[in-house]
């Protein structure tokens, strides 16, 4: 038996390609959906560094007003 009698016939012309196609397109939803998935993550990240920053600025800003009594 060869190996195009084991796989099942598709009943137009160019299935197998349409076939493939529909994987490909499958595999790049799953690296889009992956990707999404790194990017809000980075934003998550991104924010907690922006607080951070804020916090920083907000005490550098009082010991400087401090310092500026003294």
């Amino acid at each position: 038996m060869s190996a195009a009698e084991g796989r099942p016939r598709c009943r137009w012309a160019g299935g197998e390609a349409v076939l493939r196609a529909r994987a490909e397109a499958a595999g790049y939803r799953r690296l889009l959906r992956a990707r999404a998935a790194e990017v809000e993550a980075l934003r998550g990240a991104v924010g907690a560094l922006h607080r951070q920053l804020e916090g920083l600025r907000d005490r550098r800003s009082g010991e400087l007003a401090k310092y500026q009594v003294r």
